[in-house]
């Protein structure tokens, strides 16, 4: 970011760019307002459409092995530079009823980090993390991810394996998992993430960090949904987190 007397200039930003690119001026992507304009490459913002967040985004990242949660980490912090990302490496005894209640401080993004070896269980009746997945959706606003290490997508520039998490979903009775996979919010890789899927990690971060209301979204649980209604921004403070 680059400044002068009365606006700012950015690089990028953290929301997709959807205004008509015939015209110079950058509009709001919730209320149509204008913001700035673009300019060689650029975006130059009016201050008094700039607010300065000073808040990390905190990132929460739950593994049953150490390894998993230290190697998902580094990727994590590059998707999103301005963040705090603490591990909680799991016990199997503490999964069932599993609640993030009291942590302080309370994660925006909470991140499950598996290792693909043997039956691959995440969700639902017999899965691992089912309880984990369930109360962060509560605590987040649905802003969760799970990421299946040592298994690479079979189609480059796919987020996932559709074959394995069809099979999950399909025939592993873990329906909630391929209804994850549909939000974009599982991640699959070998060793490290292709340039999609670190695009994806920008994304659902920025979305955290923005804490973009939640909706009912079709093949969650039930049991998953806030237990009181989170109330929604106003676009006029929608505006101010850029």
């Amino acid at each position: 970011m680059d400044a002068r007397e009365d606006a700012a200039i950015f690089g990028r930003l953290h929301f997709e760019d959807r205004g008509d690119k015939a015209s110079r001026t950058l509009p709001c992507p919730y209320c149509e307002q204008g913001l700035g304009i673009r300019a060689d490459g650029t975006y130059v913002l009016r201050k008094d459409r700039v607010v300065r967040r000073p808040e990390r985004l905190e990132v929460l990242v739950c593994s049953l092995k150490q390894q998993e949660a230290a190697e998902v980490s580094p990727v994590l912090q590059e998707a999103f530079p301005h963040s705090n990302i603490n591990t909680r490496i799991l016990l199997k005894a503490e999964l069932r009823g599993f609640q993030l209640s009291g942590l302080r401080p309370m994660p925006d993004l909470v991140v499950v980090a598996h290792r693909n070896e043997g039956r691959v269980l995440l969700t639902d009746r017999n899965g691992f993390y089912h309880d984990v997945l369930g109360n962060a959706w509560q605590q987040t606003r649905g802003n969760i991810l799970v990421i299946l290490t040592r298994k690479d997508p079979q189609v480059n520039g796919d987020l996932y394996d559709a074959q394995l998490l069809k099979s999950l979903s399909t025939q592993g009775d873990q329906p909630t998992v391929g209804t994850l996979g549909a939000l974009g919010r599982v991640l699959m890789w070998d060793s490290s993430p292709s340039k999609p899927q670190q695009q994806q990690l920008q994304l659902l971060t920025t979305r955290a960090y923005f804490r973009e209301p939640s909706v009912p979204v079709h093949g969650i649980p039930g049991n998953w949904a806030p237990k009181k209604p989170q109330p929604k921004l106003a676009a006029a403070a929608w505006c101010s987190l850029l």
